[in-house]
């Protein structure tokens, strides 16, 4: 069974005329004849008879045109798709990152891929998450690169990126909020708002608070950064954070840190793919684009 003799079948019964069928798929009425005729015999079913000089579907053909047209679209797609993993101009790309680069640095990542025009036919599907969770769904399969923070997963590759700051968000009644600039032993016994256990931030400044002989006390978990301008300026704790557009909505004040802490407490951002996982080369063209646009140029 070919292509061709599932086009020929689905117009034909679309339009019940040899004649139109055969010009409306540019062959020969015998070439659409004879491809109808092997389909027949393939399957052991008439799909066409005539009647009055008229043609008709019969109760087979009836039946099977509904799978044929899904059949073609399958076998169609397969020809796509088998474009689409030769040609780097072309395809669908997942791209998954944390929730906190969303407003930023993703942004200036699309702006400068499509302004090459090269590039306008490849679409890119952004999907954001917390760091375990994107980092499952590279292993999966289901996206082909993230953007996210540190992770020791052997089976991923990954290209520095940059280093993501980290401030204090605090209510503005807060006894912090007259600071202008915060040290992490100014924090020491305050409830901190989270992103849970799926996220490696929380564990990166539990490590940074211990790193200065302290302890981290984690009052309440939230689903991504977005939310935690609401819960802070309510008085439910305070947070250490990458700021988000949302904070500047909500009755809070966003300290920098001082400098030793700053650097401390840096986040490290990282662009990873799958070590064993086969990579289109619209893929590849994005990850290179990336890691030659933004990772840190190595001294030669």
């Amino acid at each position: 069974m070919t292509i061709q003799q599932l086009k020929c079948f689905i117009v034909t019964a679309e339009v019940l005329h040899y004649t139109k069928a055969a010009n409306q798929l540019y062959i020969s009425q015998p070439s659409l004849t004879y491809s109808i005729s092997e389909l027949e015999k393939e399957l052991g079913l008439p799909l066409f008879e005539r009647r009055e000089n008229k043609t008709y579907l019969t109760s087979y053909g009836e039946a099977l045109l509904p799978y044929a047209k899904v059949a073609l679209d399958k076998m169609e797609a397969i020809t796509v798709k088998a474009y689409e993993l030769i040609d780097p101009s072309t395809g669908t790309i997942n791209l998954g990152n944390i929730y906190s680069i969303s407003f930023d640095f993703i942004p200036q990542v699309l702006e400068r891929f499509y302004a090459d025009k090269e590039n306008g036919r490849i679409t890119v599907s952004c999907v954001q998450g917390v760091n375990q969770i994107l980092i499952e769904r590279l292993m999966e399969g289901t996206l082909d690169l993230i953007i996210s923070g540190e992770s020791k997963h052997k089976d991923i590759q990954q290209t520095f990126l940059f280093t993501q700051e980290l401030k204090v968000v605090v209510p503005t009644g807060h006894r912090l909020a007259k600071l202008e600039e915060a040290r992490l032993t100014d924090l020491e016994g305050e409830g901190l708002i989270s992103l849970g256990e799926s996220s490696n931030i929380s564990g990166h400044i539990a490590q940074c608070f211990q790193s200065r002989g302290l302890e981290a006390r984690f009052a309440l978990s939230v689903a991504e950064c977005s939310a935690m301008g609401a819960f802070v300026s309510s008085n439910m704790g305070i947070a250490i954070a990458p700021i988000v557009p949302s904070f500047h909505s909500n009755s809070v004040k966003i300290i920098p840190f001082v400098q030793e802490d700053k650097e401390l407490l840096g986040r490290d951002i990282y662009l990873r793919w799958a070590k064993n996982q086969y990579m289109t080369p619209a893929v590849r063209r994005l990850r290179d684009f990336i890691i030659t646009e933004f990772a840190p140029k190595v001294p030669t």
